[in-house]
């Protein structure tokens, strides 16, 4: 991990920084694939026209210089994804790529030629368990890992959450437990429930975390009215679920780019094609969004571990 070991006191004088944070948990995703020289018969198939599939599709390209790939956009339309992958069999292709829902749907029965899916946050959804793709999120294992890190004086950690299931909200107490972490869970069930829930989380945690939620995320203004707001009066950190949540007042949040994914696609490809399925894996490469505004705001209560190339906004 690339951590400048600093602890915030004030980013008064920090300079804006637009580099790439990388927490490399195993290697970096581009560092052994880049020399990759195969040649294989390849069909990207996209779910339609977008710029995160051309982003991991150019990376996918760069570490397979050596192989034949083809992309095909289905434009949403099942009936022509079923034709272009019943082309790909006509044509012997080695290996099928799926980009998104609507190409993993079309695809997921595939049995002839190899698949690899990505571009998926939720791969149970399409029947794909024990097949292989990327997610396009992290495992709680590695967010834990990261949130300690960046906030090493955290003790008490508050989540809410209305749609996610009990099981989901223990698995996440059990990871938080292995790096020192105590969860204090709140259950809401309508946007009315919110206000008291934050004003009583906010007295019993250092942190509150944000996770995808129809109801907490999905409403824009109750989160920064509501939410955002009263966290920073508090002066408790808030963990972001994206880059917006901390552009309105979260500390920080993770991600990864897209290019990252397809570099690790790529270096995927030998062994599903010549050993079978290996399963769904997670990405690499570990990316952090942070406002340093917030960082100072909270100084000097909240210890707060800058990462050397982390993209900082003020």
């Amino acid at each position: 991990m690339d951590f400048s070991g600093k602890i915030l006191a004030s980013f008064k004088n920090t300079k804006l920084i637009y580099g790439v944070f990388g927490i490399v948990l195993c290697i970096t995703a581009s560092m052994s694939f880049a020399s990759i020289a195969l040649a294989y018969n390849i069909v990207i198939l996209t779910s339609k026209n977008a710029a995160p599939y051309n982003s991991f599709i150019k990376e996918f390209k760069r570490v397979l210089p050596g192989s034949s790939i083809e992309v095909k956009n289905m434009d949403g339309d099942i009936d022509k994804g079923n034709t272009i992958i019943n082309r790909a069999n006509k044509d012997q292709a080695d290996l099928i790529v799926a980009l998104g829902s609507r190409a993993a749907w079309v695809a997921r029965n595939e049995q002839e030629i190899p698949v690899m899916f990505s571009m998926l946050s939720n791969p149970k959804k399409y029947d794909l368990d024990g097949r292989t793709g990327i997610r396009i999120g992290f495992s709680l294992r590695q967010q834990m890992q990261v949130f300690r890190t960046i906030m090493p004086n955290t003790e008490t950690i508050g989540l809410l959450y209305s749609g996610n299931s009990k099981e989901e909200m223990k698995n996440i107490k059990e990871r938080a437990s292995e790096v020192g972490f105590k969860v204090i869970i709140k259950e809401v069930h309508d946007a009315r429930e919110v206000a008291s829930a934050v004003d009583g989380l906010l007295m019993n945690v250092d942190a509150l975390w944000l996770r995808k939620d129809k109801i907490i995320t999905g409403n824009a203004r109750l989160l920064k009215q509501v939410v955002l707001l009263r966290a920073l009066r508090k002066k408790i950190p808030i963990i972001g679920d994206n880059k917006w949540t901390v552009q309105n007042g979260a500390l920080f949040c993770l991600f990864t780019s897209y290019q990252s994914i397809g570099a690790q696609a790529g270096g995927m490809v030998e062994q599903l094609i010549s050993k079978g399925e290996m399963g769904f894996k997670y990405p690499l490469d570990i990316d952090i969004f942070i406002n340093s505004n917030v960082a100072e705001r909270l100084s000097p209560g909240v210890n707060v571990v800058v990462p050397r190339d982390a993209f900082i906004i003020k």
